[in-house]
Protein backbone atom coordinates (compact mmCIF):
# COMPACT_ATOMS: atom_id res chain seq x y z
CA UNK A 1 0.00 0.00 0.00
CA UNK A 2 1.01 3.63 -0.43
CA UNK A 3 0.90 6.52 1.73
CA UNK A 4 0.03 9.89 0.90
CA UNK A 5 3.30 11.08 0.63
CA UNK A 6 4.24 8.19 -2.13
CA UNK A 7 0.53 8.88 -3.94
CA UNK A 8 1.71 12.63 -4.01
CA UNK A 9 5.03 11.78 -5.59
CA UNK A 10 3.67 9.80 -8.16
CA UNK A 11 0.93 12.17 -9.22
CA UNK A 12 3.99 15.01 -9.47
CA UNK A 13 5.89 12.29 -11.58
CA UNK A 14 2.81 11.52 -13.96
CA UNK A 15 2.02 15.24 -13.99
CA UNK A 16 6.00 15.87 -15.03
CA UNK A 17 5.66 12.70 -17.54
CA UNK A 18 2.47 14.56 -19.48
CA UNK A 19 4.21 17.74 -19.64
CA UNK A 20 6.61 16.27 -21.20
CA UNK A 21 4.98 14.84 -23.88
CA UNK A 22 3.70 18.24 -24.58
CA UNK A 23 7.03 19.89 -25.37
CA UNK A 24 8.92 20.50 -28.70
CA UNK A 25 11.18 18.41 -27.50
CA UNK A 26 8.87 15.22 -27.35
CA UNK A 27 7.40 15.85 -30.87
CA UNK A 28 10.36 16.93 -32.25
CA UNK A 29 12.88 14.47 -31.38
CA UNK A 30 11.37 11.59 -30.29
CA UNK A 31 8.03 11.25 -31.76
CA UNK A 32 8.95 12.43 -35.32
CA UNK A 33 10.57 9.47 -36.87
CA UNK A 34 7.36 7.35 -35.85
CA UNK A 35 4.61 9.88 -36.98
CA UNK A 36 6.43 11.11 -40.03
CA UNK A 37 6.43 7.12 -41.11
CA UNK A 38 2.90 7.35 -40.36
CA UNK A 39 2.00 10.01 -42.10
CA UNK A 40 3.98 8.85 -45.23
CA UNK A 41 1.58 5.81 -44.98
CA UNK A 42 -1.41 7.66 -45.38
CA UNK A 43 -0.73 10.21 -47.98
CA UNK A 44 0.62 6.66 -50.13
CA UNK A 45 -2.92 5.38 -49.32
CA UNK A 46 -5.70 8.09 -48.99
CA UNK A 47 -7.64 10.26 -51.74
CA UNK A 48 -7.00 13.88 -51.35
CA UNK A 49 -10.23 15.82 -51.36
CA UNK A 50 -10.17 18.10 -54.71
CA UNK A 51 -13.28 20.24 -54.06
CA UNK A 52 -12.19 21.56 -50.70
CA UNK A 53 -12.50 25.45 -51.05
CA UNK A 54 -11.33 26.74 -47.90
CA UNK A 55 -9.98 30.02 -47.61
CA UNK A 56 -9.78 33.46 -45.84
CA UNK A 57 -8.95 37.60 -45.79
CA UNK A 58 -5.34 38.20 -44.69
CA UNK A 59 -4.55 34.62 -43.90
CA UNK A 60 -0.59 35.00 -43.97
CA UNK A 61 0.13 38.33 -41.76
CA UNK A 62 3.93 37.31 -42.31
CA UNK A 63 3.47 36.53 -45.90
CA UNK A 64 2.46 39.98 -46.86
CA UNK A 65 5.32 41.50 -44.89
CA UNK A 66 7.37 39.52 -47.17
CA UNK A 67 5.65 40.61 -50.44
CA UNK A 68 5.65 44.39 -49.64
CA UNK A 69 9.24 44.45 -48.43
CA UNK A 70 12.02 42.13 -49.96
CA UNK A 71 9.61 40.24 -52.49
CA UNK A 72 8.68 43.81 -54.12
CA UNK A 73 12.40 45.23 -53.30
CA UNK A 74 13.51 41.89 -55.51
CA UNK A 75 11.44 42.20 -58.53
CA UNK A 76 11.75 46.11 -59.13
CA UNK A 77 15.88 45.34 -59.00
CA UNK A 78 15.84 42.72 -61.64
CA UNK A 79 13.63 42.66 -64.85
CA UNK A 80 10.72 44.55 -63.42
CA UNK A 81 11.34 48.15 -62.13
CA UNK A 82 8.46 50.90 -61.49
CA UNK A 83 7.28 53.21 -64.28
CA UNK A 84 7.48 49.99 -66.97
CA UNK A 85 4.62 47.73 -67.40
CA UNK A 86 2.57 46.75 -64.21
CA UNK A 87 3.41 44.50 -62.16
CA UNK A 88 1.64 40.63 -62.51
CA UNK A 89 0.58 38.93 -59.65
CA UNK A 90 -1.27 35.05 -60.50
CA UNK A 91 -2.97 33.56 -58.44
CA UNK A 92 -4.11 29.65 -59.01
CA UNK A 93 -6.66 27.94 -57.23
CA UNK A 94 -7.86 31.31 -55.91
CA UNK A 95 -11.07 29.65 -54.20
CA UNK A 96 -14.02 32.30 -53.78
CA UNK A 97 -11.25 35.36 -54.21
CA UNK A 98 -10.52 35.90 -50.50
CA UNK A 99 -6.25 35.49 -51.17
CA UNK A 100 -6.56 38.12 -54.41
CA UNK A 101 -8.56 40.62 -52.60
CA UNK A 102 -6.15 40.42 -49.97
CA UNK A 103 -3.14 40.69 -52.50
CA UNK A 104 -4.98 43.44 -54.11
CA UNK A 105 -6.03 46.06 -50.88
CA UNK A 106 -2.49 45.03 -49.34
CA UNK A 107 -0.56 46.47 -52.16
CA UNK A 108 -3.04 49.30 -53.18
CA UNK A 109 -3.04 50.48 -49.84
CA UNK A 110 1.06 50.04 -48.44
CA UNK A 111 2.53 50.40 -51.15
CA UNK A 112 0.44 53.15 -53.42
CA UNK A 113 3.82 53.48 -55.33
CA UNK A 114 3.35 50.24 -57.33
CA UNK A 115 1.43 49.75 -60.04
CA UNK A 116 0.10 46.21 -60.77
CA UNK A 117 -2.33 43.58 -61.67
CA UNK A 118 -3.79 40.13 -60.91
CA UNK A 119 -5.46 37.51 -62.69
CA UNK A 120 -6.67 35.15 -60.91
CA UNK A 121 -8.17 31.38 -61.75
CA UNK A 122 -10.23 28.51 -59.61
CA UNK A 123 -11.85 25.26 -60.82
CA UNK A 124 -15.39 26.10 -60.47
CA UNK A 125 -16.90 28.37 -61.88
CA UNK A 126 -19.98 28.78 -58.98
CA UNK A 127 -16.56 30.07 -56.89
CA UNK A 128 -14.99 32.55 -59.64
CA UNK A 129 -18.61 33.85 -60.01
CA UNK A 130 -18.45 34.48 -56.32
CA UNK A 131 -15.19 36.63 -56.31
CA UNK A 132 -16.48 38.57 -59.20
CA UNK A 133 -19.36 39.58 -57.40
CA UNK A 134 -16.92 40.26 -54.26
CA UNK A 135 -19.53 39.93 -52.31
CA UNK A 136 -18.80 37.71 -48.76
CA UNK A 137 -21.12 37.19 -45.44
CA UNK A 138 -20.05 38.76 -41.96
CA UNK A 139 -18.73 35.06 -40.97
CA UNK A 140 -16.57 34.79 -44.23
CA UNK A 141 -14.83 38.24 -43.52
CA UNK A 142 -14.91 38.47 -39.98
CA UNK A 143 -13.44 34.63 -39.31
CA UNK A 144 -9.76 35.50 -39.93
CA UNK A 145 -9.85 38.23 -37.08
CA UNK A 146 -8.87 40.57 -39.41
CA UNK A 147 -6.57 44.02 -38.43
CA UNK A 148 -9.44 47.00 -38.62
CA UNK A 149 -7.20 49.11 -41.14
CA UNK A 150 -7.50 46.05 -43.46
CA UNK A 151 -11.03 45.47 -42.42
CA UNK A 152 -11.91 49.69 -43.22
CA UNK A 153 -9.31 49.85 -46.38
CA UNK A 154 -11.10 46.89 -47.96
CA UNK A 155 -14.60 46.26 -47.77
CA UNK A 156 -17.94 48.43 -47.61
CA UNK A 157 -21.11 47.21 -45.84
CA UNK A 158 -24.05 46.41 -48.25
CA UNK A 159 -27.49 45.13 -46.94
CA UNK A 160 -25.92 43.02 -44.35
CA UNK A 161 -23.29 42.27 -46.65
CA UNK A 162 -19.73 43.31 -46.81
CA UNK A 163 -18.39 43.69 -50.62
CA UNK A 164 -15.21 44.61 -51.60
CA UNK A 165 -14.31 47.98 -52.50
CA UNK A 166 -14.79 48.75 -56.24
CA UNK A 167 -10.73 50.41 -56.54
CA UNK A 168 -9.87 46.45 -54.93
CA UNK A 169 -12.00 44.60 -57.36
CA UNK A 170 -10.55 46.91 -60.54
CA UNK A 171 -7.32 45.22 -59.48
CA UNK A 172 -8.12 41.70 -60.15
CA UNK A 173 -9.32 39.27 -63.02
CA UNK A 174 -10.86 36.37 -61.88
CA UNK A 175 -11.63 33.23 -64.61
CA UNK A 176 -12.16 29.40 -64.73
CA UNK A 177 -9.05 27.17 -64.83
CA UNK A 178 -8.15 23.70 -63.94
CA UNK A 179 -4.29 24.06 -62.90
CA UNK A 180 -3.13 20.64 -63.44
CA UNK A 181 -4.48 19.93 -67.49
CA UNK A 182 -5.18 23.39 -68.91
CA UNK A 183 -2.02 25.04 -70.46
CA UNK A 184 -1.99 28.10 -67.89
CA UNK A 185 0.75 29.59 -70.63
CA UNK A 186 -2.08 30.74 -72.71
CA UNK A 187 -4.47 31.46 -70.00
CA UNK A 188 -1.87 33.89 -67.23
CA UNK A 189 -0.04 36.64 -68.36
CA UNK A 190 3.56 36.43 -67.81
CA UNK A 191 4.06 36.73 -64.13
CA UNK A 192 6.42 38.35 -61.89
CA UNK A 193 4.86 36.98 -58.69
CA UNK A 194 2.92 33.46 -58.30
CA UNK A 195 0.69 32.37 -55.79
CA UNK A 196 0.49 28.63 -55.46
CA UNK A 197 -0.85 27.93 -51.91
CA UNK A 198 -2.89 25.66 -49.90
CA UNK A 199 -4.26 23.77 -52.79
CA UNK A 200 -1.17 21.18 -53.79
CA UNK A 201 -1.83 18.91 -50.63
CA UNK A 202 -5.54 18.75 -52.02
CA UNK A 203 -3.70 17.04 -55.05
CA UNK A 204 -2.09 13.18 -55.19
CA UNK A 205 1.60 13.42 -55.79
CA UNK A 206 1.50 12.90 -60.05
CA UNK A 207 -1.24 15.96 -60.26
CA UNK A 208 0.28 18.13 -57.71
CA UNK A 209 3.69 17.44 -59.52
CA UNK A 210 2.05 18.75 -63.07
CA UNK A 211 0.63 21.64 -61.63
CA UNK A 212 3.64 22.88 -59.95
CA UNK A 213 4.91 22.69 -63.37
CA UNK A 214 1.82 24.00 -65.01
CA UNK A 215 1.86 26.80 -62.51
CA UNK A 216 5.57 27.92 -63.03
CA UNK A 217 5.10 28.05 -66.66
CA UNK A 218 3.04 31.46 -66.65
CA UNK A 219 6.20 33.07 -65.22
CA UNK A 220 8.99 35.44 -66.42
CA UNK A 221 12.62 34.73 -66.38
CA UNK A 222 12.91 36.70 -63.01
CA UNK A 223 10.22 36.01 -60.26
CA UNK A 224 9.13 34.78 -56.86
CA UNK A 225 6.43 31.77 -55.91
CA UNK A 226 4.50 31.69 -52.99
CA UNK A 227 3.68 27.85 -52.14
CA UNK A 228 2.52 27.22 -49.03
CA UNK A 229 -0.12 24.03 -48.57
CA UNK A 230 1.69 21.25 -50.09
CA UNK A 231 4.20 18.26 -48.91
CA UNK A 232 6.94 19.39 -47.03
CA UNK A 233 9.51 16.34 -48.98
CA UNK A 234 7.97 17.45 -52.25
CA UNK A 235 8.63 21.06 -51.91
CA UNK A 236 12.14 20.32 -51.00
CA UNK A 237 12.28 18.11 -54.36
CA UNK A 238 10.41 20.44 -56.83
CA UNK A 239 12.45 24.15 -55.33
CA UNK A 240 15.77 21.71 -55.99
CA UNK A 241 14.72 20.86 -59.41
CA UNK A 242 13.46 24.58 -60.33
CA UNK A 243 16.47 26.17 -58.78
CA UNK A 244 14.68 28.27 -56.56
CA UNK A 245 16.22 29.96 -53.56
CA UNK A 246 13.90 30.13 -50.10
CA UNK A 247 13.81 33.69 -48.68
CA UNK A 248 15.23 33.84 -45.57
CA UNK A 249 12.07 35.82 -44.02
CA UNK A 250 10.71 35.06 -40.61
CA UNK A 251 10.89 31.54 -42.06
CA UNK A 252 9.93 29.85 -38.76
CA UNK A 253 7.11 32.64 -38.23
CA UNK A 254 5.08 31.81 -40.91
CA UNK A 255 5.45 28.03 -41.24
CA UNK A 256 4.18 28.13 -37.50
CA UNK A 257 1.26 30.61 -38.27
CA UNK A 258 0.36 28.66 -40.97
CA UNK A 259 -0.37 25.68 -39.11
CA UNK A 260 -2.46 27.43 -36.33
CA UNK A 261 -5.61 25.28 -37.75
CA UNK A 262 -3.68 21.92 -37.70
CA UNK A 263 -4.61 19.37 -35.06
CA UNK A 264 -2.04 18.51 -32.22
CA UNK A 265 -1.62 14.62 -34.21
CA UNK A 266 -0.88 16.14 -37.88
CA UNK A 267 0.63 13.33 -39.13
CA UNK A 268 -3.29 11.58 -39.43
CA UNK A 269 -4.43 14.37 -41.73
CA UNK A 270 -2.98 14.09 -45.80
CA UNK A 271 -3.06 17.87 -45.42
CA UNK A 272 -1.36 17.90 -41.76
CA UNK A 273 1.67 19.96 -41.42
CA UNK A 274 4.78 18.69 -39.17
CA UNK A 275 6.18 21.81 -36.98
CA UNK A 276 9.40 23.29 -37.59
CA UNK A 277 11.70 21.25 -36.84
CA UNK A 278 15.09 22.93 -35.54
CA UNK A 279 17.16 19.40 -36.74
CA UNK A 280 16.51 19.62 -40.15
CA UNK A 281 19.66 19.82 -42.22
CA UNK A 282 17.37 21.49 -44.62
CA UNK A 283 15.03 23.74 -42.76
CA UNK A 284 15.24 26.54 -44.99
CA UNK A 285 14.29 25.04 -47.77
CA UNK A 286 11.70 22.81 -46.34
CA UNK A 287 9.79 25.24 -44.04
CA UNK A 288 9.71 28.28 -46.25
CA UNK A 289 6.61 29.49 -48.49
CA UNK A 290 8.28 31.89 -50.56
CA UNK A 291 11.29 30.99 -53.11
CA UNK A 292 12.94 33.72 -55.84
CA UNK A 293 14.78 32.80 -58.56
CA UNK A 294 18.91 33.10 -58.39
Amino acid sequence: MFNLQQLATMAQYVGRARDFLRTDIYYNLILYPLVSRKQRKLLAECRPNQSHTYTSFNRSPGQLEALIGPVLNFITQGAHSPGQTPLQINVMAGSIGAEAYTLASTLLNLRPDVDFHIHCSDLHEQTVARSIDGVYSADEVLAGQLPERFFRNTFERVDGFYRVKSAIRKRVTFFKADIVTDPLAKLYPPGDIIFLQNVLFHLDCGAAYRAFNNALSTCKTHYAVFIDGMSLDMRVDLTHRHQLVPLDYKIRDIHQHARRHVPEDWWNYYFGAEPYLFFKPDRQRRYSTIFLTP
